[in-house]
């Protein structure tokens, strides 16, 4: 019997626990959340974030970026939904402060230190940007971060994905114009933006490509207060 029940203890420690249904349907898409950011507190604490840390062998082949392709053109309705980027603007270009992370990308929106302060990480906030400014399918995000007070909706989020940037540029651009949030388009020497006004809040995309040829994206909204 006790041989029994040592070996009943060990499948019991076999069984995975039972997952939140709500956080299962924000993890359950084809993006990939680093497990180790979630739940994170902000801290006024330095934040360290490896910009160029690649995606898994898997996932930057010539495979992968036709899947990723193939999913974006079914979100716009077919490869005719999607759009050439306008005439650029004035160039962009981001500080070294900015571009570091999440909060940098907030920072360009004007947010407040209030609300600043009330910000989190985890992976689930990528959920929580609006249905148009989601990230290209297939994309890794590195790190998420939000809050969802009523003096502070904000959420801004840095994703890697092989495709190449004009073409992600090019989808994020049709999905906010399709949807009557016409964006407006800046290039600079390295990096890509596009900004606008979407659900009574601020938008803000910023996009580079890296050394390793991955197009890094983040992606920053400030709701109303």
């Amino acid at each position: 019997m006790a041989g029994l029940s040592a070996c009943a203890d060990e499948a019991a420690q076999d069984i995975a626990p039972e997952t939140d249904p709500i956080v299962q349907r924000a993890l359950n898409d084809p993006l990939m959340i680093e497990p180790d950011l979630a739940s994170q507190n902000l801290g006024n604490s330095a934040l360290e974030f490896d910009i160029g840390h690649p995606l898994p062998p898997e996932n930057d082949g010539p495979a992968a970026v036709l899947a990723a392709r193939e999913e974006a053109f079914a979100v716009l309705g077919g490869s005719s939904g999607l759009k050439d980027l306008p005439a650029s603007g004035s160039e962009v270009e981001l500080a070294e402060a900015e571009a570091f992370d999440t909060v940098g990308r907030l920072d360009r929106l004007s947010i407040s230190k209030s609300c600043e302060a009330q910000l989190r990480f985890s992976g689930t906030w990528v959920a929580r940007l609006p249905e148009r400014l989601q990230p290209f399918p297939r994309g890794s995000t590195k790190e998420a971060i939000g809050s969802a007070t009523g003096n502070c909706r904000a959420v801004a989020a840095l994703y890697l994905t092989p495709v190449p940037i004009e073409d992600v540029l090019r989808y994020h651009f049709s999905r906010l114009d399709e949807g009557g949030a016409r964006a407006s388009y800046t290039k600079g020497e390295t990096w890509h933006s596009l900004t606008g006004s979407i659900d009574g809040g601020r938008y803000e995309i910023t996009a580079r490509e890296l050394p390793s040829g991955l197009a890094e994206v983040g992606i920053a909204y400030l709701g109303a207060a």
